[in-house]
């Protein structure tokens, strides 16, 4: 009996020992939640709150709105706002919440441009070169309303004198770790190009072309003023944490 009793104790050990994963939703591939990532605090403060030291590039937190329902993120008209394939409405000029923005500049860091919601402009961070996973969660006591995240791309037809608003996906924040990556990413049905025209990106393992890479491709003569937001929706969370894991 002890010897059986044992062999179970190692087995629970060996086990609580391997390094966690989660599973991305595509490519069907895994990738270790130890392993090397670069990490972003989204610290929720009430309106007023005021962080006096937001211009180090390489902090790793911002400060966003514990509550975004008095927010809102403006957007340039005229336009047209699509969700996957479907054409919700013309000239919207606002959508509720607070935008944090994504560049990819070509550095070799993540940085933190803006770090703070409180100086009346949005929050950026800029991207590492290439591409990532990125998996999003609750670390603080969940509330009652679980906060949302948007990818939203931003692109300009200079010939129609059009923005598009393309909405590449939607992630409920829970406590476990839920992934993100899709809103990176930008494929055929998300960039309804049998509305807006545009060149098709593909749906190369299941996820198009990353985002920033289709910014790219665009022909600067028809297209321009290319943006990548997220639309944070907050209700009450104190910490959202998020981590980008570099793919090969």
């Amino acid at each position: 009996m002890k010897k059986i009793f044992g062999i179970l104790l190692v087995v629970v050990l060996v086990a609580t020992m391997l390094p966690s994963v989660v599973f991305a939703k595509s490519p069907r591939t895994e990738f270790d939640l130890n392993g090397p990532h670069f990490n972003l605090n989204l610290i929720g403060k009430r309106d007023g709150w005021n962080d006096k030291e937001v211009t180090n590039p390489q902090r790793h937190t911002m400060f966003v709105p514990m509550d975004t329902s008095g927010w809102n993120i403006e957007l340039k008209t005229p336009n047209k706002v699509v969700n996957h394939g479907n054409k919700v409405e013309d000239n919207v000029t606002s959508l509720p919440g607070f935008a944090i923005y994504m560049t990819q500049s070509g550095a070799d860091d993540f940085a933190v441009i803006d770090g703070t919601a409180f100086d009346g402009d949005p929050c950026e961070l800029d991207l590492a070169r290439g591409k990532y996973w990125v998996v999003v969660a609750v670390k603080a006591k969940p509330v009652a309303n679980a906060p949302t995240i948007d990818g939203w791309a931003q692109i300009y037809d200079i010939g129609g004198a059009l923005y598009y608003y393309l909405n590449l996906g939607t992630v409920t924040v829970s406590r476990k770790w839920s992934n993100a990556t899709d809103l990176f990413f930008i494929n055929t049905e998300e960039a309804s190009i049998g509305i807006t025209g545009l060149p098709d990106p593909g749906n190369a393992n299941d996820l198009g072309m990353w985002i920033f890479d289709y910014f790219a491709s665009l022909d600067a003569a028809e297209y321009g003023d290319c943006a990548y937001f997220w639309q944070l929706q907050n209700n009450g969370s104190k910490l959202i944490q998020v981590r980008f894991y570099p793919m090969p």
